[in-house]
């Protein structure tokens, strides 16, 4: 980001000295308020463009944390303790801010701003905030001509925010930081970039075509862009794992994946985000010897972030037979993810899938249920929350789950054929047979949803479709012998009829 941030490339950079040889410090910063009121979608975007570039500049940098942004955005700018414009924040509201940075986030240190523009004039204005002491540790103002001056503006603000703060950056941090600001210099293709990341980042089947798309966008406007690469590749690699788990055509789009996270660490080697991409396509490409190579170069780059934590957890022992248990390596690093990132929802969504494999079903509930509370329609942690209810034969409560499942993701057949099976427990032979009838439409090779379908029909006295059902089945899957006997008995039952 060329046009953002050079200013990142002075020696000062918001570390005092007294924090470089001492624990992690948490960093919050803030989207830019837009003071401007009505709606303009390239300043929105500038709003939180200028956010995102500050905090990836600061994530490169020792004993730094940066907040998660969708964390900072759910319990500060939507907490109705604090609904003021962040940007503009006046004195008696500050205690709350800082109440709830620390309370919420355990932050130590807050960035925020604002911004306005006049015809073809912007001021930028920011702050850098001690949150346990309250003190602004500097404010800097700046203005000038929009958008022909945004980057001058930036590094004129960032120079004056940052000059009276000590310390300084080793080589490697300087090399990676400035690669990272140095991304693209296309204002448009950041743009797209920072929308599409939002959708990205929410974690849903649903909100994914809307990211790639979004990511294609940014591509078109800059060719070169590595990060907008290594986010094509992470939503193939998330969207491809989900079309793996529904039975449905999954390999162009994980190998796709992995021929964007190549194109990603091609054009952006020192940056930990082309890295961390490619790695997780590996993996989902079950390629682990790959995915260990590509998450080493990404965790020597930066050990603090989140999302690395989480892929060098799920590649250190692939298959979940060790996540769940303290005292491994692979809990080790899932465990330093979320005491960074507790929302982090596919890397808690990994420790209780690897809890639930180790038979520790409760504790796996536990986990799950917290990211309900995070995301309600998390239609993978609903579902699983389903299973384990079933399989404690609680079928009231594997109803509403499924169900839940099903409204959140109504392309995934195994949702419906959950729903099936809970229903069948149920003895509700009817709707057994509509959830299954929705799974088979989904998925026509799907043999155990047809035999218990089969049996659905069977127990309401329908002997012929049962018999063509478990018929069906043998068809698919020649060595299924209980289905060769319930199709027996429905023949007799049939002539006895």
């Amino acid at each position: 980001m060329k046009w953002l941030v050079r200013c990142f490339m002075i020696p000062a950079l918001l570390i005092p000295s007294a924090l470089l040889a001492a624990k992690n410090y948490r960093i919050v910063v803030l989207p830019f308020d837009k003071i401007n009121k009505e709606k303009n979608l390239e300043l929105e975007t500038l709003s939180i463009g200028i956010s995102e570039t500050l905090s990836g500049a600061l994530s490169n940098i020792n004993n730094f944390i940066v907040i998660d942004t969708y964390r900072v955005k759910k319990y500060l700018l939507q907490n109705a303790e604090f609904s003021q414009a962040i940007g503009v924040i006046e004195d008696r509201n500050i205690e709350r801010l800082r109440k709830l940075t620390q309370e919420k986030l355990e932050g130590d240190y807050l960035v925020y701003g604002s911004f306005y523009k006049i015809g073809n004039q912007i001021n930028l204005d920011a702050k850098f905030l001690n949150v346990e002491t309250g003190a602004v540790i500097k404010a800097a103002s700046v203005h000038g001509f929009y958008p022909d001056k945004i980057f001058e503006l930036q590094e004129d603000l960032a120079k004056k925010l940052t000059g009276a703060i000590n310390g300084t950056l080793n080589e490697r941090q300087t090399e990676n930081m400035n690669e990272f600001i140095n991304s693209t210099s296309n204002y448009l293709a950041y743009q797209y970039y920072i929308q599409a990341r939002v959708e990205h980042l929410k974690y849903n089947v649903k909100d994914y075509p809307q990211a790639l798309a979004l990511y294609k966008k940014s591509l078109a406007k800059d060719p070169g862009f590595a990060l907008a690469w290594a986010g094509m590749c992470e939503v193939n690699a998330l969207w491809g794992y989900q079309i793996k788990y529904a039975g449905g055509p999954y390999k162009p789009m994980l190998e796709q994946a992995i021929t964007n996270g190549l194109k990603a660490v091609e054009l952006g080697r020192n940056l930990y985000q082309t890295h961390r991409a490619l790695s997780l396509a590996y993996a989902n490409n079950d390629d682990f010897n790959k995915a260990r190579v590509a998450i080493e170069q990404g965790y020597a780059l930066n050990n603090r972030d989140p999302e690395i934590l989480f892929v060098k957890a799920t590649v250190t022992n692939y298959g979940y037979k060790e996540m769940g248990n303290p005292g491994t390596e692979s809990n080790k690093y899932i465990m330093q993810c979320l005491s960074i990132n507790p929302e982090l929802i596919v890397a808690r969504w990994s420790l209780a899938y690897s809890l639930a494999i180790l038979g520790k079903k409760d504790e796996a509930l536990t986990e799950y249920e917290k990211i309900v509370k995070i995301n309600e329609r998390h239609a993978p942690s609903l579902h699983n929350i389903a299973l384990i209810y079933y399989d404690k034969k609680d079928y009231r409560s594997t109803i509403q789950y499924a169900l839940k499942a099903v409204a959140s993701d109504p392309d995934t057949p195994q949702h419906y054929y959950t729903l099936g099976l809970a229903y069948y427990g149920n003895k509700s032979w009817a709707d057994a047979e509509k959830a299954l009838h929705e799974a088979i439409k989904r998925k026509p090779d799907y043999p155990d949803a047809i035999y218990t379908l089969a049996g659905a029909l069977y127990l309401q006295a329908r002997y012929r479709e049962a018999r063509d059902a478990y018929a069906g089945v043998l068809k698919l899957k020649p060595d299924y012998p209980e289905a060769r006997k319930w199709m027996k008995i429905s023949e007799d039952m049939m002539k006895e009829k």
